[in-house]
Formats: C-alpha cells, sequence, structure tokens
C-alpha cells in the first residue's frame, strides 16, 4: 500500500471511531441485539464448511461430487442468480475447474478476480467479481473479506460502506462525501473493511467472530433499504421482507417465511 493509500485507509478508520459516529454504532448494537441471529451464522458457517469440503476432495470427481458443487454453488447468492446462464456456455466440469482454481492464484486478490472474469465473459464484469469475492469469502472468510457490489460498487460509488460513511458527516480524504473509491482494487478495498473490522471490536460489534462485518454491512445495507422505499414509495415498503429478511438475502441464505409480509418468495427454488 502506497502513502496516498496509507493515509486514505487512516482517514477511513478515524471516521469510523470519531465521535459523530457513537450514536450510530450505539443504533446498529441496539437493533441488532433484537434480530434473532443464530440460524443466520449457522447458514453461514455451513456455506464455509460445504465449500471447504469440497475444494479439499477434488479428487473425487464423481457425478455426486459435482452435484454437490452446484448445489453449494447456489448457496452463494452472486452465483445462485448467474449459474443458468454460465451453464448455457460452460459444462459444470469447466465451471468447478475455474472456481477450484481461484484457490491456486493466491497471490494477489485483484488477479484472482479479475481471472473468473475474463473466464465468464457471458455475464456482466461485476456479477462475475461478485462471484469470485464471494466464493473466495466463504472458502476463507479471515483471509477474504466480503466486498461484493452492495458492499462497495466502483460503478455507482454505491453500497453499504459509502452509505454507512455518511452518516460521519465529515468529508473524506478526497474531499468528498461518498467514498470516491477504495483504492485501485480490491486489495485496497480489503484494507478498508480490515479497518471496519478493527472498528466494530471497539464497539462492541464482533460477537459473530469471523462473519461481523458481513452481518453488520448487511443490517447496513437493509437499512438503506428500508429508507430509500419508504421515502419513495410506502405502498412498495409495505412489501419488502423484514430486516432478517433482507440480511439473510444479501448474505445467500433463504429468507424465512415469516420475514416476508406479502408471502410471497423473494426468489423461486431455481
Amino acid at each position: 500500500m502506497n502513502a496516498a493509500d496509507s493515509a486514505e485507509n487512516e482517514d477511513f478508520r478515524e471516521r469510523l471511531l470519531s465521535a459523530s459516529m457513537n450514536e450510530v454504532w450505539a443504533s446498529i448494537r441496539s437493533n441488532l441485539e433484537a434480530i434473532p441471529l443464530d440460524n443466520l451464522i449457522q447458514g453461514l458457517t455451513l456455506t464455509s464448511r460445504q465449500i471447504q469440503h469440497l475444494t479439499q476432495n477434488s479428487a473425487m470427481m464423481s457425478a455426486s461430487y459435482y452435484t454437490e458443487w452446484r448445489s453449494t454453488l447456489t448457496r452463494l447468492r452472486s452465483a445462485r442468480r448467474w449459474i443458468p446462464r454460465i451453464e448455457e456456455h460452460l459444462s459444470l466440469q469447466q465451471l468447478v475447474v475455474y472456481m477450484s482454481a481461484l484457490m491456486e492464484m493466491d497471490d494477489d486478490i485483484d488477479d484472482q478476480v479479475q481471472a473468473l472474469g475474463m473466464t465468464l465473459p457471458m455475464l456482466p464484469k461485476e456479477a462475475a467479481h461478485d462471484i469470485a469475492i464471494e466464493f473466495l469469502h466463504f472458502y476463507s472468510p479471515k483471509r477474504y473479506p466480503l466486498a461484493t457490489t452492495w458492499i462497495y460498487s466502483w460503478k455507482t460509488g454505491t453500497g453499504a460502506l459509502p452509505y454507512l460513511l455518511e452518516f460521519t458527516n465529515e468529508l473524506g480524504q478526497n474531499g468528498k462525501d461518498r467514498f470516491h473509491s477504495f483504492g485501485a482494487g480490491y486489495q485496497e478495498l480489503f484494507a478498508r473493511l480490515g479497518q471496519l473490522d478493527s472498528a466494530l471490536q471497539q464497539m462492541k460489534l464482533h460477537r459473530w467472530g469471523i462473519y461481523s462485518n458481513d452481518v453488520v454491512l448487511a443490517y447496513i445495507y437493509a437499512d438503506y433499504l428500508y429508507k430509500m422505499y419508504f421515502t419513495t414509495s410506502k405502498s412498495i415498503f409495505s412489501t419488502i421482507p423484514t430486516v432478517l429478511g433482507v440480511m439473510s438475502y444479501l448474505l445467500g441464505l433463504s429468507i424465512p417465511k415469516d420475514a416476508v409480509p406479502t408471502g410471497i418468495p423473494i426468489e423461486q427454488d431455481n
């Protein structure tokens, strides 16, 4: 990380820990305490275990092995949406080869993400990058923070992180209200997420261990969606899932039936 990136990273940390954020952290902590998250954490743990199991048993190239791979990939929100399109162009066996190769390119996260993007040209670039990031995150949650586009999108400058920083009511290192970028790539973005992880420990919001960033960022994005829909359309607002439902969806888990006011599933089984 160069001097400019280091300065912006430090500025990011200071903004998260500024006095103007104390009330925000207290509100997040209070609201999350009221949400039953045990099943959500168990679901995230299961996703990690399944991916780790598959990647550690790559010699078992049976039909059931590939079926298990497909089932596991559907646990990733980013992959679940795009698997039908991928399968129009690639065999499941070839997709498994591409996904497995991600762990072998462990020297540079940006190379890993871009490599999958190039092998999945049938998808929008951000979609392919999301699949790589989400897969690597659940493969090794400590090493690879969750950094999909709902957390931060370079294309639009939106996501949970920019929304969180708006609460500081302070200009950042770059002199803008919104974080215009988190560096040149995922390595720098990971550095900011590392600072968030540190801040959550100080704010007593690290009780979910390696999934603490995931939980808090999903809550923050759910809060953003609720406020956006409530201010634009109260009729739409009344139909979206509860906060737990939105969090579950963002993190790739099934939305609890009682979290959908209309009773209509957000995603179909396929």
